[in-house]
């Protein structure tokens, strides 16, 4: 079995939060992440462009049975192509996805050759993007709460010294170190393409000081990539994280409250 020897620096940043999209334009050492409140009363989901979904997202909506998923899913296809339009320099509707055979999606260079990269992650009311040029990123965010058998999954998808990590944590901690833990492991699997289809066992994230996390940097066939793991403060009852590739990077931050904002 291959184990990945890995280190991956974690920085902690704070919320840069700008007042418009259009204050920069994106550069290639630059990250752009955009925050949504899917419940904010100020998006009328009857209002919505729904027309620059595709025909496959509208069907994937109609499919849904819960209004609240069908709403999650509406709001967060439209911004997400209302916010890459931006970039694009082209109508929302005009956007062609691919996928890669663990589900991520990117956009179709044959049809946009600006190397636009993204990944979007969304739990309970919040959803982010994050968008970027010239390299690889992935972003995940998670609602904070109790998880149910929390001792059995930290045992199935965490390595040995994170299992020791987090039973270290008093109780009233274990949920601060379990998030911590996934949504950083989640957006390094997210960034690589891969999502659960990378062994999660198999890489190993240091919390020594809690504050900041290392990762063994991946080497494989003896070629080496840099990684970036950043946690993003969103919101006090949320974690999340953001991994990219390399560490010559800004990052903005967005809250978007209304579609007219793009």
């Amino acid at each position: 079995m291959l184990r990945y020897s890995i280190i991956l620096k974690v920085n902690k940043i704070k919320n840069t939060i700008l007042n418009s999209p259009h204050e920069s334009q994106l550069t290639s050492n630059q990250i752009h992440i955009w925050k949504i409140d899917i419940n904010n009363p100020q998006i009328d989901l009857d209002k919505l462009p729904r027309e620059i979904l595709s025909q496959d997202e509208r069907k994937r909506a109609a499919r849904l049975r819960s209004a609240k998923d069908k709403r999650r899913f509406t709001v967060s296809r439209v911004f997400l192509r209302k916010s890459l339009s931006h970039y694009l320099d082209t109508a929302p509707s005009e956007i062609k996805f691919t996928y890669n055979k663990y589900g991520k999606p990117n956009i179709d260079p044959e049809h946009h050759p600006q190397n636009i990269r993204f990944n979007l992650s969304h739990s309970k009311n919040l959803a982010l993007y994050a968008i970027t040029q010239n390299r690889e990123i992935g972003i995940d965010v998670e609602y904070i709460r109790n998880v149910d058998k929390a001792g059995k999954i930290v045992r199935r998808f965490f390595s040995k010294d994170e299992c020791e990590f987090y039973y270290s944590q008093p109780n009233n901690k274990k949920n601060w170190a379990f998030f911590t833990l996934w949504t950083r492991k989640e957006a390094y699997s997210k960034a690589r393409g891969m999502g659960i289809g990378l062994p999660t066992k198999e890489f190993d994230l240091q919390l020594v000081p809690p504050e900041v996390g290392q990762i063994n940097h991946i080497r494989t066939k003896n070629k080496e990539s840099k990684w970036s793991l950043i946690d993003i403060e969103v919101d006090s009852d949320y974690m999340a994280a953001l991994a990219a590739e390399g560490n010559d990077f800004e990052i903005n931050h967005w809250k978007l409250d209304d579609i007219r904002q793009l």
